[in-house]
């Protein structure tokens, strides 16, 4: 079987006589909010503010969750990609208890909201593990669990036989945690660009912003063929794109790699163990398993800085053979089995590995949603509900948390 390189299976699997489609914007419009980025985050912010009763306008310049949406692994996690003791250390026990019982609660919000859409997005939950392959994983691990249970966060410990009977792995142990699972991330994003059009949101593909003016009393977007004018703008992108590249020193541009087999053999699946949860292992970059429900493997990993669009091809092949021969180092029946897709996932990561969501004290009317890097399908909810707040302005306390203070420090 070939690998198919750079195809999102996603996207690929999705009946084409099905994919949706949304005007151009042409003319003039005024609306209150404004949303630039058609992704997971654009669209969770367009359902969660046109669920709220406001006028929302979310302006895609390609396809509706064409871009790094459809690319993503799809993994809904209840707990950051960084680790507690990490978030300790840099914010404090106060800070760091609130980031992630608040990331744990829009979790579990995500996965209630896409229930009671009845968006057809294939989630499935169960748990992860945070697995230790070696002595150094248990020390870390070990005081990762300590500081858990200190702070009276979930998680519990795994021992090496608890591992071994759900995982089919020979580890030192890990910790569990509960609740989580995984989306088909294409599904959901247009899943919540169609509930948000149900609401009366204007939805527009392929309207590219030319130009952003702050004005006195809002924000006005130039695009090709007409101006939006809104109160305030969701910066939806991700990473800073123009005309925000002075955010960029913020952000740490990569690139992270999927593999997805075919369905496996009776006898391999066997090796994987009882359990369907995510599998994450301690090594630096990490890596992250999960088997689908129609018995595929989708492995994750060997991220690297962000490679040039004419090594993008190379680079896409070996770095597809390396993660294949990870995997195998895992679970050795898996080997010789070529991967069915192979791609790449543009990641943009903070300093401090969370996500970054709120208003910058330069750009007036401007509310902005970046840096989602690892940390799953939950964070582009969060980051839409604190987005709600500030916008309404009943931020809570804690919400500064989630946004520029905390990474400018």
């Amino acid at each position: 079987m070939k690998t198919r390189h750079g195809v999102s299976y996603w996207l690929d699997r999705f009946p084409k006589s099905r994919l949706p489609a949304y005007p151009r914007h042409r003319g003039d419009l005024t609306t209150q909010v404004a949303i630039l980025g058609g992704g997971l985050t654009g669209c969770a912010a367009a359902y969660v503010f046109a669920a709220a009763g406001l006028r929302v306008a979310l302006l895609e310049a390609g396809r509706i969750a064409h871009g790094g949406t459809a690319f993503s692994p799809g993994f809904l996690r209840l707990e950051p990609a960084v680790s507690f003791r990490s978030l300790e250390q840099r914010h404090g026990l106060r800070a760091a208890r609130h980031i992630w019982q608040t990331f744990r609660r829009a979790g579990l919000d995500f996965g209630a909201t896409i229930r009671r859409l009845r968006i057809r997005g294939e989630l499935v939950t169960d748990a992860a593990f945070r697995l230790g392959l070696d002595a150094a994983d248990q020390d870390a691990l070990g005081r990762e669990m300590k500081a858990l249970r200190g702070a009276g966060v979930d998680g519990a410990w795994l021992t090496p036989a608890r591992v071994r009977l759900e995982t089919g792995l020979d580890t030192i142990g890990g910790i569990r945690s509960a609740g989580d699972g995984y989306i088909d991330p294409y599904r959901v994003a247009i899943g919540l660009a169609a509930a948000a059009a149900g609401r009366k949101a204007a939805i527009f593909e392929r309207t590219p912003v030319t130009k952003v003016r702050s004005r006195a009393r809002g924000v006005e977007l130039v695009v090709e063929g007409g101006v939006v004018k809104a109160e305030a703008i969701i910066v939806a992108t991700d990473h800073p794109e123009a005309p925000f590249t002075p955010l960029r020193r913020h952000f740490k541009e990569m690139d992270s790699y999927c593999v997805l087999t075919a369905p496996v053999p009776s006898f391999v699946r066997r090796g994987f163990g009882r359990s369907r949860a995510t599998v994450i292992d301690q090594d630096e970059p990490r890596h992250a398993l999960r088997r689908t429900s129609d018995e595929r493997v989708l492995f994750v990993g060997a991220d690297q800085p962000r490679v040039a669009p004419r090594l993008r091809e190379k680079v896409l092949a070996q770095r597809t053979g390396q993660l294949m021969y990870e995997l195998s180092k895992l679970y050795p029946a898996i080997s010789g089995i070529q991967p069915e897709y192979g791609w790449d996932v543009p990641v943009s990561i903070t300093t401090d590995g969370f996500l970054c969501a709120g208003p910058h004290r330069n750009y007036p009317h401007h509310l902005f949603a970046m840096g989602a890097g690892h940390n799953g399908s939950a964070a582009p909810y969060l980051a839409a509900r604190v987005l709600l707040r500030h916008f309404l302005g009943q931020a809570e306390k804690g919400d500064e948390l989630f946004g520029f203070p905390r990474i400018l420090g």
